[in-house]
């Protein structure tokens, strides 16, 4: 952030890479969406196309699923209009265009699939947060770079985000398989950005057969549902309609 002096401890064990005490957190994310996150759009639109295949090849396409650290909804609202029964939560961030589907996180619901598309880089405690979100879904899909084996100085990873200070947490692959055991849950990769941990003890090119992008793409024409969009409407307007009359 240009002005604080950070300190990186990594394990020679598992090659976890993470910044030991970063005392500038709150103020990085006092602001939930940082200004140099450019792709925000275009990776919402990608990660929901890898989602819908995900859904479709290996779990129950008909039951809910949660969006954490969801940003401004518009992954969630990309599946609802999509078909999928979605929910969105994010402790930092106002929540845009999915408004009146924020999951009841005290509601003690299990979601058939999670997903947290670039959160687990932000994660100060990945152990105590996977926790939490096992409590939520022992399926749980997310998004975040894997450090390269030789991990690159400071000033020559983007990833690291030094500019904007809330990436504190780099995996290796391997720490990244010792973080779901940890849960008691298996990895599966595509051996870069994408992840999957689960109880179903699938090959792995089976998950990278179906996040293939091609597949992904003829997995979304061939086989639309219904969007939820039409049913959405009338749950919000008749929920304005019930706050409006009470207003009256």
């Amino acid at each position: 952030m240009g002005k604080y002096e950070g300190h990186f401890l990594r394990c020679l064990s598992c090659g976890f890479l993470f910044a030991d005490n970063p005392i500038w957190l709150d103020e990085a994310n006092s602001t939930a969406i940082n200004v140099t996150d450019l792709g925000l759009v275009g990776r919402n639109i990608w990660f929901a196309n890898i989602a819908r295949s995900v859904v479709f090849y290996l779990f129950d396409s008909n039951g809910k699923f949660l969006d954490y650290g969801g940003g401004t909804g518009l992954f969630t609202r990309l599946m609802r209009d999509a078909g999928y029964d979605w929910y969105w939560y994010d402790k930092f961030c106002l929540n845009i265009f999915a408004e009146g589907f924020s999951a009841d996180m005290g509601s003690g619901l299990r979601y058939e699939l999670l997903t947290a598309a670039e959160l687990f880089e932000h994660l100060v405690d990945p152990v105590q947060t996977l926790s939490e979100l096992n409590n939520l879904s022992e399926n749980i899909l997310f998004t975040t770079q894997l450090l390269p084996e030789n991990p690159p100085r400071l000033d020559a990873w983007w990833y690291y985000g030094l500019e904007h200070g809330q990436h504190v947490s780099f995996f290796s692959r391997k720490s990244l398989q010792i973080l779901a055991e940890s849960s008691g849950l298996i990895m599966k990769s595509n051996g870069n950005n994408l992840h999957l941990f689960c109880r179903k003890n699938m090959p792995n090119l089976l998950f990278k057969f179906v996040t293939n992008p091609f597949l992904c793409g003829i997995t979304a024409l061939l086989h639309r549902r219904s969007s939820l969009l039409s049913s959405d409407y009338e749950i919000m307007r008749n929920s304005k309609r019930v706050v409006d009359a009470n207003r009256t």
